[in-house]
């Protein structure tokens, strides 16, 4: 059975490494709990001893527990393979090593059974690598990241772990083009600016609350959704953060059936980052220590194996027509509630806002961004 701790740790990943990330940068950004969650779940599972701790708490799963970690994601990966029509939704994972180096078979069988992993072998202290894995990447996101690694991962290079997800859905009620038109948007700082506001009416699943408002567009046949979450006027995205960390923001139970109309922006987001920082500054140390860190799980060789950086990439766009989004996570690997409101709701997204494409079934965020200035693309 499906653990419902699964969808909370992986949001809850997300939304703790996005506050890391808001602290380092300003502008649009965006990222897949899901890919991070799964690429740091292949690398907990070849952990030990300090690491494994560390690394167990960022996931919210002890070590004892990793045999529940792996059937959570063995059966979440399940039901997204299945996510009926309308919705095409792409996982894959890999794990890349160099020829002469054996990973610990027990590691290997785990990933592949668990989590449908491909092994390969490569270079990886040289170009042909770049080649493979950059190749790979690209197949598995529809050609939409295709240089998630510019360099060779190096001599030391032990292992790359790497996630791939791919999403492409179209709305259950399309956005008619004729209706979109030139709006101002107003973001935190600077003038406002010109976009192209899409616009339309029926019921939706919508909540409220005097800090924001927030309404789901389904996709498909209903499978999957975009909830998007607008703070007031004197309510920031940073504050918004804090309430959905926090717990505050409502579940599926907050949200009723209610007709109103939606202005939404076009946009377009891709964002990349070294998630190193932001995962040290969540409490993971060791992992990432020449000297401390500890995979003895995943290869027997006598210099300690830690990880070198977390390379993650998305992308993201949203037009009348639906939705398309991509996100890759890399892990290279070295040795050394709602009021009550009455009549049509109006939800007009023309400054700063929040946004996660998930599955309704289950609320798992595959994808989460802010949206602070719809016409700056990257």
């Amino acid at each position: 059975m499906l653990d419902s701790r699964l969808v909370q740790q992986t949001n809850r990943l997300g939304l703790e490494l996005f506050s890391q990330l808001r602290k380092e940068e300003a502008g649009n950004l965006s990222l897949s709990p899901y890919s991070i969650g799964t690429a740091m779940a292949l690398a907990y599972n070849g952990s030990d001893a300090e690491t494994s701790e560390e690394l167990g708490t960022l996931l919210g799963y002890a070590p004892s527990e990793r045999e529940q970690l792996n059937a959570d994601h063995s059966g979440m990966m399940e039901l997204l393979n299945h996510t009926g029509d309308g919705i095409q939704l792409s996982l894959a994972n890999s794990v890349w090593t160099r020829k002469e180096l054996s990973l610990r078979k027990d590691y290997l069988q785990t990933l592949q059974n668990q989590y449908s992993a491909e092994h390969r072998t490569t270079d990886l202290a040289g170009a042909q690598g770049v080649e493979d894995i950059n190749k790979w990447v690209a197949d598995n996101t529809a050609h939409k990241i295709k240089d998630i690694l510019r360099e060779p991962p190096g001599n030391n290079a032990v292992a790359v772990l790497v996630n791939a997800v791919y999403f492409k859905a179209g709305w259950k009620k399309e956005f008619n083009k004729e209706k979109t038109k030139p709006a101002a948007f107003h973001p935190a700082a600077g003038p406002a600016v010109q976009v192209d506001m899409m616009q339309q009416s029926g019921s939706y699943l919508y909540a409220q609350s005097e800090d924001w408002q927030a309404v789901k567009l389904p996709y498909g046949e209903g499978q999957m959704d975009m909830l998007v979450i607008l703070p007031a006027a004197d309510f920031s995205l940073e504050e918004l953060q804090t309430q959905l960390k926090d717990g505050a923001f409502p579940g599926k139970q907050g949200f009723g059936e209610r007709s109103g109309e939606i202005r939404l922006p076009r946009f377009q987001s891709g964002y990349g980052t070294d998630l190193k920082q932001a995962v040290q500054a969540l409490g993971v140390q060791h992992a990432f220590d020449p000297r401390t860190g500890n995979f003895s799980r995943m290869a027997d060789i006598p210099d300690p194996i830690y990880i070198s950086r977390i390379v993650h990439q998305s992308w993201i766009e949203v037009n009348e027509r639906g939705t398309e989004a991509a996100a890759s996570t890399l892990i290279d690997t070295r040795a050394g509630s709602a009021p009550p409101v009455d009549g049509p709701f109006e939800m007009i997204v023309d400054r700063p806002f929040f946004y996660a494409v998930e599955d309704a079934q289950t609320g798992l965020w595959l994808f989460l961004g802010e949206i602070e200035d719809p016409t700056v693309t990257k």
